[in-house]
């Protein structure tokens, strides 16, 4: 009778903990874990090739030992506007043994720039009904159009091609002295690895560029990729004392403010494309005319029509390349090397917005920055008397916390479901202590756990949760690809740039 009334209330405490625990159980398993493979189907082999810039094309092979196929496809995330694409294949049925072969499209909206990171997996689907998904795979574009060589140096690697080493070399020696020297500059060299692509001809160059991209590009750096590309035609060209310094000027610059950046805090474009400037080791004389121009008819930009991008006219463009390396010179002149090196520290903390930074850094924000500016050009100031102040106050960003007081009162039905659950088992312990003590004998529990095998996670989860809700330790990099396309010196006529673009953030 005493054994019928313990097991009648084991079973009751069983069934309370199930109904307490279920909802969490199963929420996370729902999105956690797909099909289990039972290893009856299997990727004997699969490659891939790079048709840069048009093409991808992935092989795949596969058995099953249990069944037929009856379905097979894959999935790739190109980072665009298509997003990820899952791709059905068809196959002949009765079939134990495939060979496939699926050609992604990389042209328009599929652009992928050479060193960006791919992410492909198949999938397959037999007779039996067991579901084959393979773990995440990836590969690397490259711009296979030619035979590229490679040198490093720390973090810095070259590539080239159809000349010599003593080229390379050469490249390699330059890059790492600007990179030395932009160090300096901002106060911080590289963190992690960067390639710098170095083209002979501006054709070959403009081949590896996103579409519908101006023939007036003369750089380009992409720092989500830790990458930029140059035209170089020989050992003395001039884009190795501009272009070189300028692009790589971008990479450091956004690997010292990673941190801010990923969290949403946004670099005005004026301060990026000023610092790249001011950091040329030649200046071209059209850009400081054109902004001696704007000084003399008192018509230079607002800073505000310039944080976000710069005038798609040539010549408003220029003159916002211009007036933003001016501008930075007389931040370095006026502030000091110092204060300068914090502010580029301050851009990195994700708790202020480059305002606040600027407050913190030098004493005043953008709007006092500017007037004063403008004021040692003897220009018409952009804030009244009443407005200046000597030191703005910078307002820290504060974090909204839950409101604990509101009028849910769930949590006393949590706490009291807890108090019950738990004080059962604090009576279950009790009734087995009185077991133990009226046997002489325990009986002992017997039997086999049959432990079930660690569930197999399907990549499309992974990067459901993982790719596109932020980065994790294991995720892959984030999808968002910011554009610095920089000018040729365009001589007498100047070609209409475009708006700057950026690539779709997923």
């Amino acid at each position: 009778m005493f054994l019928r009334r313990f097991f009648l209330i084991s079973l009751m405490m069983s069934c309370l903990l199930a109904l307490y625990f279920a909802p969490l159980a199963t929420s996370r398993q729902a999105l956690a874990f797909s099909t289990i493979p039972n290893g009856a189907i299997t990727i004997t082999s699969q490659s891939y090739s790079v048709h840069f810039p048009d093409s991808i094309t992935f092989n795949v092979s596969a058995s099953d030992t249990n069944s037929t196929f009856v379905s097979a496809s894959i999935v790739v995330n190109i980072h665009s506007n298509a997003g990820v694409e899952s791709h059905p294949i068809p196959i002949a049925t009765s079939l134990r043994a495939l060979r496939l072969t699926w050609k992604q499209d990389m042209s328009g909206n599929n652009f992928m720039p050479a060193g960006s990171t791919i992410y492909y997996f198949w999938r397959f689907t037999d007779q039996a009904g067991d579901t084959f998904v393979e773990p995440m795979q990836q590969l690397t574009t490259v711009d296979t159009r030619f035979n590229w060589q490679h040198l490093a140096r720390g973090l810095l690697q070259v590539n080239w091609y159809n000349r010599s080493p003593d080229f390379g070399q050469m490249i390699l020696n330059t890059a790492s002295g600007d990179i030395k020297n932009t160090g300096t500059m901002l106060g911080g060299g590289l963190v992690n690895r960067i390639n710098l692509w170095v083209y002979q001809t501006n054709t070959d160059f403009q081949g590896s560029l996103p579409p519908g991209t101006y023939e007036w590009v003369g750089g380009i750096a992409f720092p989500t990729l830790n990458q930029a590309s140059i035209v170089v035609a020989g050992i003395s060209d001039v884009t190795l004392k501009r272009d070189m310094p300028h692009e790589l000027t971008h990479l450091v610059l956004h690997q010292l403010i990673k941190d801010g950046e990923n969290s949403g805090v946004s670099t005005p474009i004026w301060f990026d494309e000023g610092l790249a400037v001011y950091n040329q080791g030649i200046q071209e004389p059209d850009m400081k005319n054109r902004f001696d121009q704007a000084v003399a008819t008192k018509s230079l930009l607002r800073l505000t029509d310039i944080s976000d991008s710069f005038p798609s006219g040539a010549d408003k463009a220029y003159l916002a390349y211009s007036q933003s390396w001016n501008l930075i010179a007389y931040m370095f002149k006026t502030f000091g090397q110092t204060r300068m090196d914090l502010l580029i520290k301050d851009m990195d903390n994700p708790q202020n917005d480059f305002g606040q930074d600027l407050t913190l850094a030098l004493g005043v924000d953008e709007a006092h920055l500017e007037n004063q500016w403008l004021l040692s050009l003897k220009q018409p100031a952009i804030l009244t008397p009443d407005q200046v102040t000597p030191t703005p106050q910078v307002t820290q960003k504060r974090t909204v916390q839950p409101n604990v007081t509101s009028n849910d009162r769930s949590w006393i039905l949590v706490a009291f479901g807890g108090l019950l659950v738990f004080g059962s088992l604090l009576g279950l312990i009790v009734l087995f202590v009185v077991v133990n003590r009226r046997r002489a004998q325990p009986t002992p529990v017997t039997g086999t756990f049959n432990g079930q095998p660690v569930p197999y996670q399907d990549p499309t989860i992974y990067m459901r949760t993982s790719m596109y809700a932020g980065p994790t330790s294991s995720a892959p990099p984030g999808a968002s690809m910011q554009e610095y396309i920089d000018f040729q010196p365009p001589g007498q006529a100047y070609s209409a740039p475009p708006p700057r673009r950026q690539y779709p953030q997923e």
